[in-house]
């Protein structure tokens, strides 16, 4: 027997077109249970959390981002194995800025419009940093912490307070640059550096704060990224007789212009900064022209912060714990977890609301090694003061931070720190590595 399906009726002729619209009703309200299911979850905490990085493993500063990399990483798992952040596991998508601005604000945009990420942590190069944010970050209200970038430049930004950074300015840089330069004897010091924001901030801030401590500086020249030879821009930089060359330079350019300078014998003393404290360019250019030679880095003297996190990171990766930046690194990304877990989500704004309690005094220092103990703090409600595995982690109203600096020097051509620690104003005294 044929059952006829009509919109109405009664008895067995009726029957589908009823049986079709209480399913409806059920399926309608099945939905709506989930949706609000969802929604519970959703406001309650439970789901995991991911951040974006944009950091270089190609262009003139790939040998940076990898060990930053290990870096975040292994702060998310410190975190995730403590109980992850408001329920959830908290991970990171790595996005290469290939040093370049234009590929730095692609892999931004990727990260915010196709994986939806909410915080970006990034780039290395200021003026990667800058574009991003000019670009991306800033126009999608996304919240922007850079581990590396140090141009004055990026002080001014019209963020919104969405735009951090766990690097010292330039501003500290060259001050402590400047006292470096006068405590080695120089009186007559040339630069060259990099032609981008990076660059040409710490030039600038250098040049005032030397020639404001009765200095010289017989030459500032501007060299770009990628050149097969410097000699040009050497050349122009020793025509006055400077005393020594300070190098603005990135690692894979700073080799080709350093091995010039030195093979060349334009110059015998050389000063270097943070991104020329590369022992894979000291090993690449050879011949030991660098002896005895200056460089500052940002550091903070040994604390249970930084032992704990150099203990860390030699155990669970196979970096080296001694890398340039990945204190910077880590510390960005563990404050960030921190920050999530405050603000009970991943809400930019909410956690850039929460950044300053967490990394900020007053509240119990917590550090590297006491990750854990932190998230335990946060959940009960405590301040915490996050003492970090680069220093200090205080952000002032512009998001920036003030940190020492730490002199290095080169020895049988490897890269060695000091017992040495500068902030402006501070007098450096050599004698003790002389």
């Amino acid at each position: 027997m044929r059952l006829e399906m009509t919109k109405s009726g009664g008895g067995r002729r009726g029957f589908p077109g009823l049986l079709s619209t209480a399913l409806l009703s059920v399926i309608v309200l099945l939905v709506s249970t989930i949706g609000y299911a969802c929604f519970l979850v959703d406001e309650s905490g439970g789901g995991d959390t991911t951040i974006g990085t944009i950091l270089p493993v190609s262009g003139d500063l790939s040998t940076l981002g990898p060990g930053m990399q290990k870096s975040v990483d292994l702060a998310f798992d410190l975190v995730n194995e403590a109980g992850g952040v408001n329920g959830g596991d908290i991970s990171a998508i790595h996005r290469d800025s290939g040093t370049s601005e234009q590929a730095g604000t692609d892999a931004a945009s990727g990260l915010v419009n196709v994986d939806g990420v909410n915080i970006v942590l990034g780039a290395v190069s200021s003026g990667v940093t800058i574009a991003i944010a000019e670009s991306v970050t800033i126009p999608s209200g996304v919240l922007h912490i850079s581990p590396a970038s140090s141009s004055n430049a990026i002080t001014a930004l019209a963020d919104d307070d969405m735009v951090f950074r766990t690097r010292v300015n330039d501003a500290v840089k060259s001050q402590v640059l400047a006292e470096l330069a006068v405590a080695a004897g120089y009186q007559r010091v040339s630069t060259t550096y990099v032609n981008n924001a990076y660059g040409a901030s710490l030039n600038e801030s250098f040049i005032e704060a030397f020639e404001g401590m009765g200095g010289t500086v017989t030459a500032a020249v501007s060299h770009e990224l990628g050149q097969a030879s410097y000699l040009s821009e050497i050349r122009d930089s020793a025509e006055d007789s400077p005393e020594v060359l300070l190098t603005i330079a990135y690692p894979d350019s700073g080799q080709i212009l350093l091995r010039e300078a030195a093979e060349g014998e334009y110059y015998d003393d050389f000063m270097f900064v943070d991104v020329t404290r590369s022992q894979t360019m000291f090993d690449a250019i050879g011949g030991n022209y660098f002896e005895g030679d200056f460089g500052v880095s940002p550091g903070a003297p040994d604390s249970p912060g930084v032992q704990a996190f150099r203990q860390l990171y030699s155990e669970r990766t196979d970096g080296d714990p001694s890398a340039s930046l990945i204190t910077e690194a880590f510390d960005a990304a563990a404050v960030l977890a921190l920050a999530i877990e405050k603000a009970g989500s991943d809400d930019p704004v909410a956690v850039r609301d929460a950044l300053r309690s967490v990394a900020n005094p007053p509240g119990e220092v917590v550090g590297p090694g006491d990750i854990a103990r932190a998230l335990e703090l946060v959940r009960d409600g405590e301040d915490i003061n996050y003492v970090g595995a680069s220093g200090d982690v205080d952000f002032d109203e512009f998001g920036n931070v003030v940190s020492s600096m730490r002199v290095w020097y080169v020895e049988n051509n490897t890269i060695v720190d000091s017992d040495i620690y500068a902030l402006p104003g501070d007098q450096i005294d050599l004698s003790s590595i002389r």
